[in-house]
């Protein structure tokens, strides 16, 4: 019996997302320690916006990615996954920043514009990423079987 160095490749599972869910968690809890500094030093005023930011980081990251390196593939077996994997990174830091900023602009009793725009293009850039990681993710178990 020979074992082939590929066979070992194949079943190993990958650290990359592991890392990845770490990195996110890591950021959830920045998220929490920011939020509360600034109502600290925002004389105890608060925001919805800024208290839920963390949510992004840690649902729409951590828990994906965590998701990944218990039951999915080898990213580096899934065509374009890098590419997918930046577009839904993306995607989270546009809502997280998005979220920031309107609980500043709520803090302070203003409002713009703009904060739509990280609202539109942070879900689009994390539904991108998703479709085109479960496209390659199909295409990959079509060739496969």
């Amino acid at each position: 019996m020979t074992l082939s160095t590929l066979d070992i490749k194949q079943t190993s599972r990958s650290k990359q997302p592991l890392k990845t869910a770490i990195i996110f968690l890591a950021v959830s809890v920045f998220c929490i320690v920011f939020n509360k500094i600034y109502a600290v030093f925002g004389h105890g005023v608060s925001s919805d916006s800024m208290t839920f930011m963390f949510l992004f980081p840690l649902l729409c990251g951590a828990l994906p990615f965590l998701l990944i390196w218990l039951s999915g593939p080898r990213p580096d077996t899934v065509a374009f996954y890098r590419f997918s994997y930046n577009i839904f990174n993306s995607g989270i830091a546009l809502l997280t920043v998005g979220s920031l900023l309107n609980g500043i602009f709520e803090i302070a009793g203003t409002s713009s514009v703009y904060l739509i725009v990280f609202t539109v293009c942070g879900w689009t850039f994390l539904s991108a990423g998703i479709i085109v990681y479960m496209v390659n993710l199909f295409r990959r178990h079509q060739t496969a079987g």
